[in-house]
């Protein structure tokens, strides 16, 4: 395309300058495009594998499968340290890290086998790793063997956020990517909610043996209908050179009226990296990872790991560890009752950050939920240093509120956008390791944190979300509503553009 095509940048206070590229039938025309019950299908079987991860990040939380104190008494008493009864605190914190780490070995692992073999593939794969993962850990009576469970469960956790997010990013028309990337973290929540709930009818001796079987069914309903409705991505169908069967999903997706219409915004995708001549053929031959730290694309790169790590270093898992001793403290004793309220208010907000992403842009969004993070930090803390339990548990839903309407669900739909089709599913799952990277650093430190700080352990998080304020003000480009060409060509505008240094 010709640079005289390009309108003049309009600078905006950032480091970035936002350039609008000429519309190749995309946004403008995509809205028009009908989304086929397939689509509709794909997307719903889909969202089953977040809702596992949901399930498995809130699987261990009852209170009575690990109190400290009943898990120490010799003898255990019967009813009590409900999951392997005496198992020591140790085998008890190696067991919940060791989904983190399967998550890690998944994230990292899936990116670069989905570009080989397909997405549809690799996510019917997962499935059967979920099943198995469920199958180890409800049927045996060794925490070892448990512990292994958990780390299968985790791969396949780990491949589901590494891919999901840049699955419906793909099959998705460019004006409604943003919207419907954040029900992958609708689905999460809600499978974290759900967990919870059952724990008011599985606090039994034999109870988290059902817990742990429930992806079974998730698993099982999967494998059974997505080799059916599932459909292979188009763009990754493109990548490959496979244009005819690319075209003949398009029609399961949008009808066959509308393939054409579906090529003239996933074509330019396809070639955009190559278009720009921006890296050499030494890069080019060098595989994804070599063109994600070439000058093409190590921006997108740097700023999408940021996103990435800001999910998990705000806090919000952090203050969900604690947010029972918070309602305990305000008289709430029973922990499921506090979870319930604490997934509850998860779950709502990121249930409108859809339609609050289409109205207000996902930059506005990220500031606003990062400041109100902020000052529910520091609101937390003046209530903790002040011994107000009312505050305390005022500030923590807001907290909550505001990571689930700004940081929780954007980081799925931003992360994938970032990013061409040929590299997208590598990069993504390069940047949800970081995400998991970043858990297992609160999940392991975090608890001497809050030991050596007391009433100020949320002071960390004070800094981490005004750090990451800042990171957004000057870093991240707007991506909601914007084709894939409009966000390279504000990155590439950055690589061009050079400030008047005499000002």
């Amino acid at each position: 395309m010709a640079a005289d095509a390009f309108p003049e940048p309009k600078t905006e206070n950032s480091v970035f300058t936002e350039v609008r590229t000429p519309k190749s039938g995309d946004v403008q025309t995509d809205k028009s495009v009908p989304l086929t019950s397939t689509f509709w299908y794909s997307l719903a079987v889909l969202l089953l594998l977040p809702f596992q991860f949901g399930w498995s990040v809130g699987q261990l939380n009852l209170t009575t499968f690990n109190d400290e104190d009943e898990c120490n008494a010799r003898p255990v008493v019967d009813g009590t340290c409900l999951m392997f009864p005496g198992h020591s605190s140790t085998e008890w914190t190696l067991n919940v890290n060791a989904w983190i780490v399967g998550g890690m070995i998944g994230s990292l692992g899936c990116g670069a086998i989905s570009e080989r073999f397909g997405r549809k593939k690799v996510l019917l794969v997962n499935a059967v790793i979920m099943l198995a993962g469920a199958v180890i850990q409800a049927s045996t009576s060794s925490i070892s063997v448990f512990m292994v469970g958990r780390i299968v469960a985790g791969i396949a956790s780990g491949c589901a956020t590494g891919m999901v997010g840049g699955y419906i990013s793909e099959i998705t028309p460019p004006s409604r990517r943003n919207s419907y990337g954040t029900f992958m973290q609708v689905s999460l929540s809600a499978g974290i909610l759900v967990v919870t709930i059952s724990f008011f009818f599985a606090d039994t001796s034999s109870g988290w043996r059902y817990i742990a079987a429930f992806p079974v069914l998730n698993a099982g309903f999967f494998l059974a209908v997505a080799p059916f409705v599932l459909v292979e991505s188009p763009a990754w169908l493109l990548e490959t050179g496979d244009r005819e069967r690319a075209e003949q999903e398009m029609a399961r997706l949008y009808g066959h009226a509308f393939v054409q219409h579906a090529l003239s915004w996933m074509e330019p995708s396809a070639n955009t990296d190559l278009e720009s001549g921006a890296f050499s053929d030494e890069q080019h031959e060098g595989g994804t990872l070599s063109l994600l730290v070439s000058p093409l694309f190590i921006k997108q790169l740097l700023v999408a790991l940021g996103v990435s790590a800001a999910q998990q270093l705000t806090g919000i898992n952090a203050v969900c560890y604690y947010s029972s001793d918070i309602f305990s403290d305000a008289g709430i004793s029973d922990g499921r009752v506090g979870g319930v309220i604490v997934y509850v208010l998860m779950l709502l907000p990121t249930m409108a950050v859809a339609r609050l992403s289409e109205r207000f842009g996902n930059r506005r969004l990220l500031l606003t939920g990062l400041a109100g993070m902020f000052i529910s930090a520091t609101g937390i803390t003046l209530a903790l240093a002040l011994s107000v339990e009312v505050l305390s548990v005022v500030f923590m839903g807001t907290f909550v509120a505001f990571f689930s309407a700004s940081v929780g669900p954007l980081i799925w739909p931003i992360t994938a956008a970032l990013f061409t089709d040929s590299v997208r599913a590598t990069a993504v799952s390069m940047c949800i390791f970081i995400n998991w990277v970043c858990n297992l650093i609160i999940g392991v430190f975090f608890p001497y944190v809050s030991d050596a700080l007391d009433e100020y352990k949320f002071v960390p998080f004070m800094v981490t979300t005004a750090a990451f304020f800042f990171f957004t003000q000057f870093w991240i480009p707007e991506t909601a509503g914007k084709s894939t060409e409009e966000i390279q060509a504000t990155f590439r505008s950055r690589r061009t553009h050079k400030p008047d240094q005499s000002s």
